[in-house]
């Protein structure tokens, strides 16, 4: 490359530190089929433009890796910038805590090498394992730190001494990576994440509707409803990580975070309600206990459902009121329930319309107080901990594997493919089966250890000047802006970004050095090698085995509920986070997503008689306390075992046995034995009402 003016240019290149992790860069090297829109091609022009100037910065301050500025630049880029703003953060913040961890381990541990592997390795799985058990962006600090610290450590045992330089120069060189794409970004036509979320918000109304036009009219099996129930229950979970960038957003909708919050509690919140409103109208049809006014009531809700304006819900709440039975025959029981679920859902829906309104619309914000936990859920959410244990411990086992490699044979890249495999793990660790995703980026791997010999034997030596090497690199950085402003290519993109800045590892001078070229292609794919056949022995799992795990959390929380007090607003938000992480994975396995849903609601409501079953307790005659124990205790034993098998008739028994000693006074405990009487028929759908209530045969022929 030829000589450049003096200190203040950039000269370029010396290798190799390799952050590798792409998965599609066979598609990203034949370019996307479809001609890029015009935003597209804006955002990959700021996107290389923010790299290239990290860079030259970089090399102007004669920072030691000017690379990793750049390739910081391509990793931090998000097509929104919210999105960007969020990542930028948390690198940042994982960057720092990283290099913290490898200043206090390296000088303390550098005499004993294999110490110094455990510690590293027992780091790296610690944070990879605290990164899965937060599924906010702020869990990207956690993972960054883990491998972080070996990036940074490693390189630095033949000179401890200098280990707080090195890590201080990693956290500039990525501060200003980060500096560069977040100001270029923020300040050029910014792309902002409100107008995007508060589309999908709009997206929700449709299936809210649908189901719960179905659900009225006491259809909540068929076709539209199952369809409305699988797109609200994913998008309330998959909406979350969107809502947590909005405040780091530079739209209008960044000061109502709160009010965005709340319309995905109450999207979660209408599920559980809906369930129990079909399953009430059904068998009402059944008993052709529908009276004149209920069928009124129903097709007025119906209307103002279809009619979608947040008008005041008083005529109709005043309906229900009116409307509300004795509980002295088993459908005045139902319809007494039926109506405690109506007016739920009349209130949870003319909030979240008012909210809705005032975050898509901009009409002022509501004026009333949020509704009390006695009808909302709280925002919940599920952790695996054995799943990321299993994570944790696989990064880890990757990288003392290629520690002891490195230490036995003296290998000069040893430590690069001992963090590379590292990297591997940690990045698909969220994963079900993480191997496929590794082996993809394997097979890509290859291909840029020959791109950037290309680059590196043949384009750079003729690079003269830093504008001939912006002039050489645009194609491939536009290429890798482009596959970032894409949803279905933007882990390649991004991936593809740090990968070539890293393996290219352009520094202050033009220094190809092939044999150190090949050392770091082999260290690239002997890591992700590694990492695959280490992944494959111990960490992959199907997406059948944690629908399964999830829906075994489910029962556990439900056994809980039945034995000890629990929090309803809590236990509806966490099994609603479940069932928005089960449909996915259901999905995936092209089967039992309706099952699973219908399953997982059915536990919910279990779950939600119990904990109202437990307030009731101490209001309740011993006679009747009596009873429920053995309630209680029958739902546990049911929900520690298979909650798919039938529940057994005893607990129906045990039902009909809470019930009896409250008919002596129906109105006094009249919530008792609507508690009871939806436990049933969640249980017994098919079974006739207890005896006690004496119905007309001719309404079940098939229990005469």
């Amino acid at each position: 490359m030829g000589n450049l003016p003096p200190a203040t240019r950039p000269q370029f290149w010396h290798a190799k530190t390799r952050l590798a992790h792409c998965p599609n860069i066979l598609f990203c090297m034949t370019m996307p089929a479809l001609l890029p829109r015009p935003d597209e091609l804006l955002f990959a022009l700021k996107t290389f433009t923010g790299a290239m100037a990290a860079f030259y910065i970089s090399l102007w301050l004669g920072l030691d890796n000017p690379y990793w500025a750049m390739a910081t630049a391509f990793i931090v880029a998000q097509p929104f910038a919210g999105a960007m703003r969020s990542k930028a953060l948390y690198r940042f913040c994982g960057t720092l805590l990283g290099g913290t961890a490898a200043v206090v381990m390296v000088p303390n541990l550098v005499d004993a090498p294999v110490l110094l592997s455990l510690a590293m390795a027992l780091w790296i799985g610690l944070c990879l394992y605290i990164a899965l058990l937060d599924r906010s962006p702020r869990s990207y600090a956690f993972m960054l730190a883990g491998y972080t610290a070996g990036i940074i450590g490693f390189p630095a045992v033949t000179a401890p001494g200098h280990i707080f330089e090195t890590a201080l120069t990693r956290v500039e060189e990525i501060s200003i990576g980060i500096a560069c794409t977040t100001v270029i970004g923020t300040i050029i036509f910014p792309r902002s994440l409100g107008p995007v979320l508060a589309q999908r918000i709009v997206t929700w109304v449709q299936p809210a509707r649908d189901w719960a036009i179905a659900a009225l009219a006491g259809e909540e099996e068929s076709a539209v409803a199952l369809a409305a129930r699988r797109r609200l229950a994913f998008e309330a979970t998959d909406a979350a990580m969107m809502i947590s960038q909005l405040g780091h957003d530079t739209s209008a909708l960044q000061s109502a975070v709160r009010f965005v919050t709340r319309l995905r509690v109450y999207v979660i919140s209408l599920m559980p309600v809906l369930s129990s409103i079909g399953d009430r109208v059904a068998q009402l049809k059944r008993l052709d206990g529908i009276t004149p006014e209920l069928a009124e009531l129903l097709s007025g809700i119906a209307r103002w459902m279809r009619q979608g304006t947040p008008e005041e819900p008083g005529p109709l709440l005043g309906q229900i009121h009116a409307i509300e039975h004795k509980a002295h025959d088993w459908a005045g029981l139902l319809r007494a329930s039926l109506c405690v679920r109506l007016e739920e859902l009349i209130r949870i829906v003319h909030h979240a319309r008012v909210i809705r309104r005032h975050v898509v619309d901009g009409d002022k914000a509501p004026d009333f107080p949020l509704l009390e936990p006695e009808y909302v859920a709280v925002t919940a959410e599920t952790h695996d901990h054995k799943l990321a244990l299993l994570s944790g411990f696989s990064a880890g086992l990757a990288l003392l594997v290629l520690c002891a490699v490195w230490i036995e044979t003296g290998w000069s890249s040893g430590a690069g493919a001992a963090v590379i495999a590292a990297v591997a793990c940690s990045f698909f660790a969220a994963q079900d089966d993480p191997a496929p995703a590794i082996a993809q980026m394997l097979r890509n791997a290859i291909i840029v250890t020959a791109a950037v010999w290309v680059y590196d034997f043949a384009i750079l030596p003729r690079v003269g000047s830093f504008a001939e090497l912006c002039m050489a690199l645009a194609p491939a950085g536009l290429i890798i802006g482009l596959l970032i402003s894409r949803p279905a290519t933007f882990g390649t993109g991004m991936l593809l970004g740090a990968v070539g800045s890293t393996q290219l590892a352009l520094d202050n001078g033009y220094n190809a050095n092939f044999t150190a070229y090949i050392n770091g292609s082999i260290a690239l794919i002997v890591g992700l090698g590694s990492a695959l056949v280490i992944t494959r022995l111990i960490r992959s799992v199907g997406a059948a085995w944690s629908a399964e795990r999830l829906q075994r959390a489910n029962w556990r929380d439900v056994a809980t509920a039945a034995t000890a007090t629990h929090d309803r607003a809590h236990l509806t938000g966490l099994i609603m986070d479940r069932l928005g992480l089960m449909m996915p994975r259901m999905a995936a396995a092209a089967s039992g997503a309706d099952a699973a849903a219908a399953g997982a609601l059915t536990d919910l409501r279990i779950g939600l008689n119990m904990i109202e079953l437990h307030r009731q307790q101490p209001h309740l005659p011993p006679a009747a306390q009596a009873a429920n124990a053995s309630v209680f205790t029958g739902v546990a034993a049911h929900y520690h075992g298979d909650a798919r098998q039938p529940a057994p008739a005893t607990l129906c028994d045990a039902i009909d046995a809470a019930m009896a000693p409250l008919l002596a006074n129906p109105a006094t405990y009249k919530e008792t034995l609507m508690v009871l009487s939806g436990l049933r028929i969640v249980l017994f759908p098919g079974q006739a009402p207890p005896a006690f209530y004496q119905p007309p045969p001719a309404f079940y022929p098939e229990a005469a």
